[in-house]
């Protein structure tokens, strides 16, 4: 048996994510559970070329009958290895989505990848305070201790929103036609910064 066999009997156990449904609550976001009630801008959000330039994709190519069958689908499913999230703004009205992915227990490391959706909240500090809290989430609430994220490398203001948030190492990576720049965070480098960030994880059951 080779040691990639052997990795896949023995993969670590650890903590991926909160065992109850969780809400983050930053300076201006607060960051939920993905809901039935996100899938109509969901799907405006993924048909939308300009947002899809930025994710480096195309737009989906479904209609809205068939991305909700696949969002609700989505919706019964739970993954130790990735977690998405909504993002709303403190009237509660859904502005993007966030999540990290691609969990490896081995290193203890994922990605994260975020999108504010509702173009009316770019530039205004919302990106930045949603990649703030997922950090402080994973940081606080789970055994990952390494986060990496891809943006493109002409999305200069997101480059900016994320040394914001705490990433920092940018390294160019191409990904087909596409040339990322990579950053990174880690667990204590990222707590020695930002331990004193007044982010505020809340349970479910003790919301309002």
């Amino acid at each position: 048996m080779n040691s990639q066999s052997w990795k896949k009997l023995f993969i670590p156990k650890i903590k991926t994510k909160s065992e109850k449904k969780i809400s983050i609550f930053g300076y201006k976001t607060i960051i939920r559970p993905k809901s039935k009630k996100d899938i109509k801008n969901d799907f405006y959000w993924r048909v939308d070329k300009e947002l899809s330039d930025l994710d480096a994709t195309l737009p989906i190519n479904l209609s809205y009958e068939q991305f909700e069958r696949i969002s609700i689908n989505d919706l019964s499913k739970s993954s130790q290895w990735s977690e998405k999230f909504s993002i709303d703004n403190f009237e509660k009205e859904h502005i993007g989505n966030c999540m990290f992915y691609d969990v490896n227990r081995w290193d203890k490391s994922c990605e994260f990848g975020i999108m504010i959706g509702n173009k009316s909240y770019w530039n205004g500090g919302y990106g930045s305070d949603a990649t703030l809290g997922m950090l402080y989430y994973l940081f606080r609430e789970t055994e990952i201790e390494n986060v990496y994220l891809h943006t493109l490398a002409s999305n200069i203001r997101a480059q900016k929103a994320f040394k914001k948030a705490g990433f920092e190492s940018p390294k160019h990576v191409k990904k087909g036609r596409y040339e990322f720049i990579k950053m990174t965070t880690d667990k204590e480098t990222w707590l020695n910064k930002f331990n004193d960030t007044k982010v505020k994880i809340i349970p479910e059951e003790e919301q309002d």
